[in-house]
């Protein structure tokens, strides 16, 4: 048994040689090819330790050896110092080290505890004593308290800042199933949330400018732009998140990375069980709720990792699930019980009456009391299965009238595995998978799910990376990787559309199959709409292919590297059931425009074909580490980046040509295959060859584009307690599949759009009508196309720092910074078919392309310029104290806000599309001035501490508590002003920008939830003119949070220790509010009817937590 045993081992150790020989193979054809076709991206996580090694008198030491250990497997690596003294360790796993050097004539000298994060080049030097080399010198590495060997501004959290956060993260899912992990980012100095759970800021970065990785493997949605949800390892796998913000080298991409970077296996066996709790027991209402409502949550999970083999093989595995009901709070605006039943007497009460006007007749209703006759059966039926009666408030009031608390229902289970095994000492690997799947069921109409349903939703996420480190040489290291990411998501609402909208009387859509799910989109200016996510099953992959080579000679460090990522976006759009905008253009107001069924435009998407993009990224660098001086680095790079067009796998898409008017398609024969049965055949289409646009991608490729990194770190004094840095680059801003997805419309997916009016005083459409060929319709004039201009190309970024950091002792440092970004060729949207404004009512016959409702565009020509003065102090963890306050004073300027309007690389559109820059304002979420802090203080007492330190029950007692603690202040969003219903510029636009007509907005004593900014100060623009001096100029509330949690450790056997906490976020209930409304036409206007949506702006929310630690 014995020896088949050990031939079963034989075996598998030669299968291994084989597969190691078959991989380095592999790299070594990546590394020639790299070699040759000069050295080209990729996203490395590894980290380096360097130093000068001095004999006391200050000579400097040549051919001294360093050894460098990592303290968990116990794997080394060993170089030995140049002329100069200076040796350079590169290609480290992040983790903890010890450094040895040694030299003949000298006393060894082992540095231990030496702490290095991803990313990290971390200086440490050594001062050799003359002595015996069989003796040793020992000292421990205190943690780096500057950043003396980058130009770049990053913060590293790690695993233990995590758990020992205030901050309720202890999962790496949030209330949507998403990434809750990401919240921290509002912590960091800099730091901001944007428009959704997966847009972040920092130091002004925009939404589509972030890349996130886990172990250098992208997260990045090839369909959307942001980051793929949910793609993070659970919580207990996170060895440490590296934001790097501000001037990264040559080797990274985006202008914000977010790097994690997950936990190995070791030679000790350790691990840990737990259980997070939370129910409303710990919970504080919503300010606006009538309840606190039900939330029950339960998130537990395991993590183990060790050795298979010591000092060779090692496992790491993570398990996390997450069961939630988590309770949202709604304060809908609904239609008063006199208005359900058509009676508008009310709005002639108070200092501006509202009257209802008969437009059949052109005079007021009697007593503004619609006759029950002239009440539409659709929206009768529509009203009475969709708005609830008011519960809250005067009868007479129809603002945030309806106050209701909801659960919402996540369910989501994360299972990962990283192994790591040492070939030898030049040779290490490492692989992980893991797989997600989310079920989450939210609530996305603001109105109550009895009536509107919930979104059901399954989310399924596969990852993977294998990373082979291969030291070629003591002065060249190589790190290849390969990674796949790959996403399916299914979501859709609960209610049928077809058996709706025949409930409703609505005729002239094509049917759809019943068990298709979604609802008409029926929008009004003064209440809450309904609204349901329509059928949707995207699905995404990304392939990444990496190779990075170091190689140290003398004062230089090159570093060198090439990604290949190929990606594909497919998507399915199911039927949509008509859309409807009441505006009040018929009766002075838009409820009773709906109860009469008149609305002021219809339109109908016809169902296109499905999205099946192909693109693909090619990266490369070059970078170069030059120590000039022992207290000068200068940093050199360039980058090279390709960000192919995407193309369609069966080339069914089709673009704009504005020199003909004309569709444009890759291919006649397949177009008109494809081509949707309502497209007016009156329509001109030709071929890409014949309008000279790239047959398949339908837009110019530009491969000739090198982004320059430059930095420099000086220490300007002998010691390396004062460095100053600072850096300029040029960032490529990667565009995804999301703009090529507007190409499946055209001649494919119609979208037609009718505007409504009264002929022979009959309404030309109405609520069971919609579509009607006299008030648009198919034929001249009706359809609406979304393309981009075929010579468009990545923005990019400029972004430049100027740092001074400085050791204050005490393991506390200061750093003062500036930073910039200039950020252009930013994407918009503009109406190429807008007639330009004047005071001659809106034709058809008028515009460029009287065949074309709307043609919009996506081009460039935007801009942002950020400006910031940065301030943060920061202590790091020693004698059971860490600290970081951070101040940041920022003002950003564009006119292509980063608001989600068209996706998160799509850019706001042109309200004049001949004039963009009359958008200028502020940005609206960058705030103008932001105040973070982190504290984590363990309390000295009890057994082994400073105070009450004895071995009896009382000691172990009172020993072992931890407080930490986290306060944000930010200022509030930026809001544009605008209004709704008129089209004052008569170009066929129903809403627009606020004219600024003088007077306060309102000082900071006199604002309130009823009456936010001086709505005055507003007004709908004059007659033929558009809006201006609105963009950015009402700032919204501010936001406070203070978070606060309680840990004790109780100690079980030896290293087992079972551990108990307490957390709370906005721990003293400090009522955030949401921003106002800022559209002047509406009732509500300057009125706040929510609380702040932004991570830890919310009611006081509480987590209790035990983990059994082993």
């Amino acid at each position: 048994m014995k020896a088949e045993f050990a031939q079963r081992i034989a075996s598998g150790a030669r299968q291994l040689r084989l597969c190691r020989q078959l991989w380095q193979s592999l790299c070594l054809v990546t590394l020639a090819l790299l070699l040759l076709c000069s050295p080209l991206l990729g996203q490395g996580t590894e980290g380096a330790i360097t130093g000068t090694v001095t004999t006391q008198d200050g000579a400097v030491l040549p051919n001294a050896q360093v050894t460098v250990t990592n303290d968990g497997t116990n794997i080394s690596r060993s170089v030995t110092t140049n002329s100069k003294g200076d040796y350079v360790v590169a290609g480290l796993n992040p983790g903890t080290y010890t450094v040895k050097v040694e030299t003949p004539g000298f006393a060894a000298v082992i540095d231990t505890g030496v702490v290095l994060a991803s990313q990290q080049t971390l200086r440490t030097d050594v001062t050799m004593k003359v002595g015996s080399t069989n003796s040793t010198v020992t000292v421990t590495a205190g943690d780096s308290v500057i950043e003396t060997e980058m130009p770049s501004i990053s913060s590293t959290v790690s695993a233990q800042t995590l758990t020992n956060s205030s901050s309720n993260l202890l999962s790496t899912s949030d209330s949507t199933g998403d990434s809750g992990l990401l919240f921290y980012t509002s912590l960091l100095p800099g730091g901001s949330q944007a428009g959704g759970s997966f847009d972040w800021s920092m130091y002004g970065s925009r939404g589509s400018e972030a890349y996130y990785n886990v172990d250098g493997i992208s997260s990045n949605s090839a369909l959307y732009g942001n980051m793929v949800g949910p793609s993070l390892p659970p919580f207990g796998m996170i060895q440490e998140v590296e934001y790097t913000a501000v001037n990264n080298k040559a080797e990274l991409g985006q202008l914000l990375n977010v790097s994690v970077i997950t936990k190995s296996g070791t030679n000790a066996i350790h691990g840990d069980v737990f259980e997070n709790y939370a129910s409303n027991a710990f919970q504080a209402r919503n300010y606006f709720a009538n309840s606190v409502g039900g939330l029950v949550q339960n998130d537990f999970g395991a993590n183990i990792g060790g050795p298979i083999i010591k000092n060779k093989l090692f496992l790491f595995a993570s398990s996390e699930f997450l069961r939630e009901a988590q309770p949202i709070s709604i304060n809908p605006s609904v239609p008063t019980l006199a208005m359900r039943g058509g009676d508008f007497s009310a709005l002639l009460q108070g200092p501006n009456p509202i009257v209802i006007n008969n437009p059949y007749t052109g005079t007021p209703f009697q007593n503004n009391t619609i006759p029950k006759p002239m009440l539409n059966a659709g929206a009768l039926t529509w009203q009475n299965t969709f708005y609830p009666s008011p519960n809250f408030g005067s009868p007479t009031s129809y603002i945030a009238n309806f106050r209701g608390t909801y659960p919402q229902h996540i369910y989501t289970n994360r299972y990962y595995l990283r192994g790591d095994y040492a070939f030898s000492p030049h040779n290490t690997i490492f692989a992980r998978v893991g797989y997600i799947r989310s079920s989450p069921e939210v609530l996305d109409s603001g109105l109550p799910p009895s009536l509107t349903g919930y979104r059901v939703q399954k989310r399924h996420t596969w990852q993977g990376v294998l990373s082979d480190t291969w030291i070629l040489t003591p002065h060249m290291i190589n790190v290849a990787k390969f990674g796949l990411t790959h996403t399916a998501n299914d979501f859709g609402g609960e209610i049928a559309g077809q058996p709706l909208v025949d409930s409703l009387g609505i005729t002239g859509l094509q049917v759809a199959p019943d068990d298709k799910t979604g609802i008409p989109s029926v929008s009004l200016n003064n209440f809450t709409s309904p609204y349901q996510l329509p059928d949707s099953q995207p699905t995404e992959q990304t392939v990444q292919f990496v190779d990075q080579v170091t190689y140290e000679r003398g004062a230089h460090t090159f570093k060198a590297g090439a990604e290949y990522r190929p990606m594909q976006a497919e998507q399915y759009f199911n039927p949509t059931f008509g859309s409807y905008s009441f505006t009040g253009s018929f009766s002075n107001f838009d409820y009773a425009d709906f109860l009469l069924g008149l609305p002021q435009t219809t339109g109908y998407t016809y169902p296109r074909t499905p999205q099946y993009s192909r693109l693909w990224d090619l990266n490369a660098f070059v970078q170069d580490d030059w120590k000039i001086k022992r207290n000068l680095t200068l940093f050199l790079g360039v980058r090279y980046e390709y960000n192919s067009p995407a193309v369609d796998k069966y080339n069914v898409i089709a673009s704009f040509d504005p020199k003909t008017g004309a569709i444009v398609v890759p291919n006649l024969t397949i177009a008109q295959q494809n081509i949707n049965p309502v497209f007016p055949s009156e329509i001109p289409i030709e071929t890409a060859q014949t309008a000279g646009f790239p047959d398949r991608s339908m837009r110019n490729s530009f491969k000739l584009a090198a982004y320059p990194r430059f930095g420099f770190a000086y220490r300007p004094f002998k010691d390396e307690n004062t460095v100053i840095r600072g850096g300029y680059g040029i960032f490529n801003d990667e565009i995804s599949a999301a703009l090529f997805s507007y190409l499946y419309g055209g001649p494919y997916g119609v979208t037609v759009g009718y505007t409504n009016g009264l002929v022979n005083g009959a309404p030309l459409v109405d609520f069971q009508h919609p579509i009607n060929s006299a008030a648009g319709g198919i034929g001249a004039g009706a359809v609406s196309i979304q393309t981009f201009d075929h010579n468009y190309r990545n923005p990019y970024v400029q972004q430049f720092n100027l740092t001074l950091e400085q050791n204050l002792g005490f393991a506390t440092s200061l750093r003062l910074s500036y930073i910039g970004t200039r950020a252009v060729k930013l994407t918009y949207a503009t109406n190429v078919n807008q007639v330009p404004a004047s005071t001659t009512p809106f034709s058809q016959s008028a515009t460029p392309y009287p065949l074309f409702y709307s043609v919009y565009l996506f081009r460039n020509g935007g801009y942002e310029n950020y400006n910031a003065l940065s301030a943060e102090v920061n202590r790091t963890f020693r004698h059971g104290l860490s600290y970081e306050a951070g101040f940041t004073w920022a003002k950003n300027l564009t006119d292509d806000d980063d608001t989600l309007a068209n996706g998160i690389e799509g850019g706001v559109t042109a309200e004049n599309s001949y004039n963009l820059s009359r958008q200028k304002g502020n940005a609206k979420f960058t705030p103008r001035v932001s105040f973070v802090s982190n504290v984590i203080w363990e309390l000295p007492f009890g057994r082994g501490e400073r105070l009450l330190n004895a071995d009896n029950f009382a000691s172990r007692f009172i020993g072992g508590w931890r407080l930490s603690a986290a306060y944000l202040s930010q200022s509030g969003d930026f809001l544009s002003p605008g209004f709704s219903g008129p089209d004052p510029s008569n170009t066929n636009q129903f809403a627009g920008a606020a004219q600024r007509v003088g007077g306060s907005l309102a000082p900071q004593s006199k604002r309130s939830i009823t009456n936010w900014f001086n709505a005055t100060a507003f007004a709908v623009p004059q007659n033929g003119t558009f809006g201006s001096g609105s963009f950015g100029t009402v700032e919204g509330p501010n936001m406070n949070a203070l978070n606060a949690a309680l840990f004790k450790s109780f100690p079980v056997f030896r290293e087992t220790s079972f551990e108990l906490r307490g957390s709370f976020t906005n721990v003293l209930n400090h009522t955030n509010f949401g921003d106002p409304n800022v559209t002047i036409t509406d009732n509500s206007v300057g009125q706040i009817t929510s609380t702040t949506a932004k991570s830890f702006g919310g009611p006081r929310s509480g987590l209790v937590s035990g983990r059994f630690v082993f």
